[in-house]
């Protein structure tokens, strides 16, 4: 991994979401994301969620069905109920093809981009359409437009969040939803557990994340860009785990248990009250990772 010594981290003055100052290089991420990403994934040293899907195993089957039993549903659930006439659906960012997978079971036409051409290679492999490349080269050498566009744990990646979003409302129809999923970094469990086990920000990563959005920075930035914002969703707090005195920021036994735990209790509950559990956490601001449902005006 870089040297995080080399990076400060600022507050962005219009929008109040952080990011990595100096903003590495597109050689610097290309080389990173072409040979070092895949290999951390592959060997588990990075994005657990991911890694676990790039095996064969108990495991991976555990977790596509948690996948597509909880958060898949939950985000389909919102869709169908803010914008029925959905039909074609562009996945960026779409890694080994998990979510195109889930929506063509349910009659959804599905296209992903993957810049990584190794874990694309994995979704190909499925028989998925997936094109090596950004959504800003996409957006460029395409003359169609998809109803729904899902960017989930994207954002936080890429050096230029603005012209991202700028494509993504290029690809996309007149009223057409955009999903974007992304960290909730510095939120109020987090600044706890960091407070009460004298912990770093864990959560800030470079290079492999570079933009540090909440809840209300990544709806403002999506509003200036010409979205509204319909709804809201979160996901399980997992620095509740840290407060509850499981550290596992240091140990990753404990983390993968954790990651179990959230899997059982949201397994357990019935669709109904997750769904309201989670639309209440993004109403105060909680969770790990913050949803935005928005739609092109």
């Amino acid at each position: 991994m870089m040297d995080a010594e080399r990076y400060d981290l600022i507050e962005d003055n219009e929008y109040g979401f952080f990011r990595l100052d100096p903003i590495p290089s597109d050689e610097t991420l290309s080389e990173f994301y072409q040979s070092e990403y895949p290999e951390l994934l592959e060997n588990g040293e990075l994005a657990a969620d991911v890694s676990r899907l790039l095996r064969d195993d108990d495991e991976a089957k555990r977790e596509r069905i948690w996948r597509r039993s909880t958060w898949y549903a939950d985000h389909m659930d919102i869709i169908e109920r803010e914008f029925p006439n959905c039909h074609r659906i562009l996945d960026v960012g779409c890694g080994t093809g998990e979510f195109i997978s889930f929506v063509m079971d349910q009659g959804y036409d599905a296209v992903g981009i993957e810049p990584s051409g190794r874990i694309g290679d994995t979704a190909r492999e499925k028989g998925f359409d997936v094109h090596e490349t950004t959504v800003e080269k996409y957006a460029e050498s395409q003359n169609t437009n998809f109803d729904l566009i899902t960017m989930f744990n994207v954002l936080e990646h890429v050096p230029n969040p603005i012209e991202v979003l700028e494509a993504c409302r290029e690809l996309l129809i007149d009223d057409g939803m955009l999903i974007v999923k992304v960290p909730n970094e510095f939120n109020p469990f987090q600044m706890a557990a960091r407070a009460a086990l004298n912990l770093g920000t864990w959560w800030v990563d470079p290079p492999t994340h570079i933009f540090y959005f909440n809840f209300d920075s990544l709806a403002k930035l999506l509003s200036d860009l010409g979205f509204e914002v319909q709804a809201r969703f979160a996901d399980f707090p997992m620095s509740q785990f840290l407060l509850m005195g499981h550290n596992y920021v240091e140990n990753d036994e404990m983390g993968r248990d954790c990651h179990d735990q959230r899997v059982r209790f949201e397994l357990a509950i019935d669709d109904d009250h997750r769904r309201m559990f989670y639309s209440s956490l993004a109403s105060v601001g909680l969770g790990r990772n913050c949803t935005l449902f928005a739609t092109a005006e």
